[in-house]
C-alpha cells in the first residue's frame, strides 16, 4: 500500500463513519520508487519474503556464519527473481568495527564494550550460551524460552567471554589492518 501511494495511486481507506475515501499523498515524492529495506536477523524465510516483496536486506553476522549468510542471500535472490523483480536487490551487511595497530590491543579495547552490548541483546548470544550444555540447561525455561537471569554472575561472564571471542574472530572488522582486510575479502 505504501508503494502504491508513493507511486501516486489513490488508495481507499475507511473514514470515521466507515465510508471508503480515496487517499493519496502530496507533495509527490521526488524518487519514482520507494526503496524498502527489511532488517533480517537470520531466518531464511524472512530473506525469501524480502526477495518476494522486492525489498532490500540489512543483516549482520550475529548468530550466523558467512557460509550460512551466503546461502540465505542465495535464497533471497532466488525468491526475488521468481517474483519477477528486476536485478539482484541489495544486501547490506552491518559489521561492528574497531581497527588498530595490533590485534591484541584492539581485542582488549573492544572486550568490555562488546560484552556490555551482548549482555543487553540476550537473543544475540543465545547460540553462544547454548553451545555449553550446562548453560543451556540452566538458561532454558519450562516453556523452552531462553533466560540469562538464571545464570550466576560468574557463569554469565563466561558466556559473554565466549560470545565476545566468537564475535571478535568471525563477525566483525576487528584487529589490525591485515585482519580487517582478510574479513573484507571474505565478505565481498
Amino acid at each position: 500500500i505504501v508503494r502504491r501511494l508513493w507511486r501516486g495511486e489513490a488508495v481507499a481507506f475507511p473514514d470515521g463513519t466507515g465510508k471508503e475515501v480515496a487517499t493519496s499523498i502530496l507533495p509527490r515524492p521526488i524518487q519514482a520508487d520507494l526503496p524498502i529495506w527489511v532488517t533480517v536477523a537470520g531466518n531464511p524465510e524472512t530473506f525469501a519474503e524480502a526477495g518476494r516483496a522486492g525489498a532490500n536486506v540489512l543483516t549482520h553476522l550475529l548468530g550466523q556464519s558467512l557460509e550460512e549468510l551466503t546461502e540465505k542471500v542465495a535464497v533471497y535472490r532466488r525468491a526475488r527473481a521468481e517474483a519477477g523483480h528486476a536485478g539482484p536487490g541489495s544486501v547490506v551487511l552491518m559489521l561492528h568495527t574497531l581497527v588498530g595497530d595490533d590485534v591484541e590491543s584492539v581485542r582488549e579495547l573492544a572486550r568490555e564494550p562488546m560484552k556490555h552490548y551482548l549482555r543487553t541483546a540476550v537473543g544475540l548470544i543465545r547460540d553462544a550460551a547454548w553451545s555449553f550444555p550446562t548453560f543451556k540447561q540452566q538458561t532454558t525455561q519450562s516453556d523452552g524460552s531462553f533466560e540469562l537471569d538464571r545464570l550466576s554472575p560468574e557463569d554469565l561472564d563466561i558466556v559473554l567471554d565466549h560470545a565476545f571471542a566468537r564475535y571478535f574472530e568471525t563477525s566483525g572488522l576487528f584487529g589490525d589492518l591485515d585482519s580487517a582486510w582478510r574479513m573484507l575479502e571474505q565478505v565481498v
